[in-house]
């Protein structure tokens, strides 16, 4: 990694500024409705050969949905979410942006991407990023089905709830927001059982998932976070996770939805790995 040109410095922190300034205009949670072709692209960390792929490939369709963590683990987050937002200010119908737990200085100032901020911008310019994560939404409907980072909370009940959700929240503090990005489905599991992952996360069993999902009258929930072979069903294939980077050196998956009907394309280690610069 070098440092960026002050032109190109320039740019990408106006593309913040002004990517910022619509997040913090949108509600916490997006209805975008009925949409006929929908592509879903998980957990990217900064594989940006993995996202532009999906620009280039689903540009025509009605809407393009990512489910968070845009940086850390591989040395391009900048030039990934550089991507993501010019895309989505270009057309913020059919990008649809949600926040991840790695847009969180509790995640990225340990996991690279202050570093490579710091590397590239200089370190006067992560604040700046650490705000526009704080403004992005939590969740989307979309389709009839929750897209989100995580998933459910122990006490999210109705949908109505994450409208309520105050933004800007760094960390977030909000317990609803906060395990929203961080708590995991579990086949096995009932209930609301303490995660893996640390104080103030938890894993969700079939039985709550279920419960929430016939309350708020939904078909399912499309998230992201757990690494997986690109894809990964359950709950009664209620719960899909989708998993789009390529540090776990596993395939890179993206989710597609037409007419009402899934389809799942898988990026192997000869896409993915096929050189190292951009």
């Amino acid at each position: 990694m070098s440092s960026w040109p002050q032109e190109r410095k320039d740019a990408i922190l106006d593309l913040v500024m002004k990517s910022r300034e619509r997040f913090s205009s949108m509600k916490p949670l997006l209805r975008i409705g009925e949409k006929s072709k929908v592509a879903f692209v998980g957990d990217t960390h900064g594989a940006y050969n993995v996202t532009k792929y999906v620009f280039d490939k689903y540009w025509d369709y009605d809407a393009i949905v990512f489910l968070g963590d845009y940086v850390d683990r591989e040395p391009y987050g900048l030039e990934n979410l550089e991507l993501i937002l010019s895309r989505f200010l270009e057309n913020q119908e059919k990008v649809v942006v949600l926040r991840g737990n790695h847009e969180s200085p509790l995640t990225n100032d340990y996991y690279g991407f202050k570093a490579e901020v710091k590397e590239k911008l200089g370190e006067e310019a992560y604040p700046e990023f650490v705000n526009l994560f704080a403004n992005m939404p939590y969740a989307a409907i979309v389709n009839n089905y929750l897209c989100v980072h995580g998933g459910i909370a122990r006490n999210l009940k109705k949908v109505e709830q994450i409208e309520d959700l105050k933004k800007p929240d760094i960390i977030p503090e909000d317990e609803i927001a906060f395990e929203m990005l961080w708590n995991d489905p579990r086949e096995e599991l009932d209930g609301f059982v303490p995660n893996i992952r640390g104080e103030g996360t938890f894993f969700y069993g079939k039985d709550v998932t279920l419960e929430f999902l016939k309350e708020n009258s939904l078909a399912g929930i499309i998230r992201g976070h757990e690494v997986a072979d690109g894809m990964r069903w359950e709950l009664d294939e209620r719960v899909i996770t989708v998993f789009s980077s390529r540090y776990h050196k596993m395939r890179a998956g993206i989710l597609l939805q037409e007419q009402g009907k899934f389809n799942q394309v898988f990026l192997d280690e000869t896409f993915l790995f096929n050189g190292d610069k951009i």
